[in-house]
């Protein structure tokens, strides 16, 4: 077997000193940077990843300025056997500890070019989805952003792109029509369903695994009911737990395609008792969506409130401002520690005896600010994609599920592995699904290639992957392996 650059670097770091101002700044354009790591403001002036568990190191990094610039970085890289991670939105949480090379940060692809008489939009790769909010909005157009402003479209976008308006629209990679991206020989190639098809099909699932994208077109939608939707929020003691979670198994066949459910289970460290939120969006009348509260109304909720909100203040309406601006998604470098699976059934008992669990580790470990999140997003428009249509394997999950880690003492680690580890394989038993599933964006990184991409998909995407990139050179994300099984 020969050893691919990521896994000869992982085994044996990068011992030599590299020039990289020597090496890079003869190939790339004047509006370029390099930015080593002895920089003062080395963490303003790089995009930081969201969370410092697992998190890359870096001897430096380039922000390109033209494609020509990547595709330099590529090639000249590959050739020096330096590995490199591309940063957009800078929302990985997987494990890159074994990394140290080079950050390529498209901080300057950030454009945004929305045509409403086409119903189409074209961002760079780094857009994020704050970025889509107001235009979207002026245009009187929607299309299926996730719950955080901060996150970056694209790279949402590769690993499926779920959001609580999928049962209508679907997910972001269905509404993808096109990319432009350099590939690992340092070509620029457009992939769609008509330019490199089998590309095309691998990105939408696998994305990461296959080049760095610098722009993507997508379809946009009409707005749904005037641009407004119901928000709901919903607060219960821990002693209601038990049926709540029947409530949610109830929603397993009949949550209607405009119905978004949102659960988070977190300690009020305040009142020093657990609590369960619960937001439920629905696009479309009040009266219409706020029918289906009634069985969480009938818990006796400590706090509620049922309103018509713009769709564009949506997630800032959620869970009463609990846990402050985009729920803490966009601070950087906190450290959060997360564990994913996906599940195509609720299972009361698996909930009740694990929320048990998580309030004993809660009392135990005052400086665990850690949450279960659960996106109950309906998927109709998500099923009615043939599966074969997209690397993405999962159209099945209903439920997204995190056991999320907010710490600040890092010797907690290993008190948070071994809890949510096999918490995490306890959920995948009873999760409807032959194995562990694991929605990629969220992926710690232990799961394995059968998790993030399933078996049947495999031998396809391993095919793509010696045809686009033998060398791995994209392979530090969820890396998809050269041969299958």
């Amino acid at each position: 077997m020969v050893a691919s650059v990521p896994l000869l670097q992982s085994v044996l770091g990068v011992v030599r000193f590299i020039n990289l101002t020597d090496l890079f700044a003869p190939s790339l354009s004047p509006g370029a940077q390099i930015i080593l790591p002895t920089d003062p403001n080395f963490a303003s002036r790089v995009t930081q990843r969201w969370t410092d568990y697992d998190a890359p190191s870096y001897i430096g990094a380039i922000k390109p300025a033209t494609e020509t610039d990547i595709q330099n970085i590529v090639t000249i890289a590959a050739a020096n056997e330096i590995p490199f991670l591309t940063t957009g939105g800078g929302h990985g949480i997987s494990d890159y500890h074994a990394f140290n090379g080079l950050s390529i940060d498209l901080s300057n692809f950030n454009s945004v070019h929305l045509e409403p008489s086409e119903n189409r939009l074209t961002i760079g790769g780094s857009a994020k989805i704050w970025q889509l909010i107001k235009p979207l909005h002026d245009a009187a157009k929607e299309f299926p952003l996730g719950s955080c402003e901060c996150v970056g479209i694209v790279g949402a976008t590769m690993g499926a792109g779920i959001s609580s308006l999928q049962g209508h629209r679907g997910l972001m990679l269905d509404a993808l029509e096109s990319v432009r991206l350099v590939t690992a020989d340092g070509k620029i190639v457009e992939a769609s369903k008509t330019q490199n098809p089998d590309l095309f099909w691998a990105i939408r699932g696998a994305g990461s695994n296959f080049g760095v994208v610098t722009s993507a077109t997508y379809k946009i939608y009409n707005a749904s009911n005037n641009q407004y939707a119901m928000n709901a929020d919903f607060v219960f003691p821990a002693i209601a737990n038990q049926s709540f979670w029947q409530i949610m198994k109830s929603f397993d066949h009949t949550l209607p395609s405009r119905l978004a459910l949102t659960a988070v289970a977190f300690y009020d460290r305040i009142n020093n008792q657990p609590v369960i939120a619960l937001n439920a969006v629905f696009f479309g009348p009040l009266e219409e969506g706020d029918r289906y509260l009634w069985p969480f109304k009938a818990l006796n909720p400590t706090r509620s409130n049922v309103s018509l909100v713009p769709t564009k203040d949506l997630m800032d309406a959620a869970f009463f401002n609990f846990f402050g601006k985009d729920n803490g998604a966009c601070l950087p470098n906190q450290h959060i520690n997360i564990y994913t699976v996906g599940l195509k059934q609720i299972d009361p008992s698996t909930f009740e005896s694990f929320f048990a669990n998580l309030t004993d580790f809660w009392v135990a470990n005052p400086d665990f600010q850690g949450r279960l999140l659960l996106q109950r997003y309906p998927s109709q428009a998500v099923q009615a994609v043939p599966d074969t249509e997209t690397a993405y394997a999962y159209r099945d999950i209903k439920t997204y599920m995190n056991i999320e880690g907010f710490y600040t003492d890092k010797d907690l680690d290993d008190a948070v592995n071994s809890f949510a580890r096999p918490a995490r394989d306890a959920f995948a038993k009873t999760s409807g699904l032959e194995t562990l599933a694991t929605y990629s964006n969220y992926a710690h990184g232990d799961e394995g290639p059968e998790a993030w991409y399933s078996a049947r998909k495999l031998p396809q995407l391993s095919a793509l992957k010696r045809k686009w990139d033998p060398d791995q050179l994209f392979s530090w994300n969820n890396p998809v392996p050269l041969h299958w099984p």
